[in-house]
């Protein structure tokens, strides 16, 4: 999933870089990190959306159904005014939402062969085809709430 993150700069090299995960921030949870490098600010903010959404599931969140309004919402929120610069970070929440199981389904040729070469382009953000299935699922299933 990709997370909106605002990052607040530091005033001079004695601070480090803020960032805050607006979208997993409520009145039960807030999600924030920092970082010593602008290389670093992925890598904690990873971190750290990991660590809340990993504390959301224990208390019995339904992690699949986060949303993310986007950075430009965000920006223009003036809770957010201090946050000079916005990325977006995607971090693989999939190891959260359970055990894997194996199941057997049919599918037409056709269809697992379209599958497959849509997993095979390194723009589909697809692993394999059961983390295809598996985003398809997520989508649908949203889409119908």
């Amino acid at each position: 999933m990709f997370f909106s993150v605002g990052v607040e700069m530091p005033a001079n090299e004695n601070e480090a870089y803020g960032m805050i995960v607006p979208a997993l921030c409520n009145d039960d949870f807030g999600c924030v990190s920092a970082a010593d490098s602008q290389e670093e600010i992925a890598e904690m903010v990873r971190e750290a959306i990991l660590l809340i959404t990993d504390e959301m599931v224990k208390r019995g969140v339904d992690i699949t159904r986060l949303k993310d309004a986007g950075p430009f919402v965000y920006a223009a929120n003036p809770e957010y005014a201090y946050c000079e610069q916005w990325v977006m970070v995607d971090v693989d929440l999939s190891s959260l939402e359970g055990k894997p199981q194996r199941i057997n389904i049919s599918l037409p040729d056709v269809l697992i062969e379209r599958i497959d070469n849509h997993v095979k382009q390194p723009a589909s953000g697809c692993r394999d085809r059961s983390h295809f299935l598996a985003v398809a699922a997520r989508h649908e299933l949203t889409s119908k709430d």
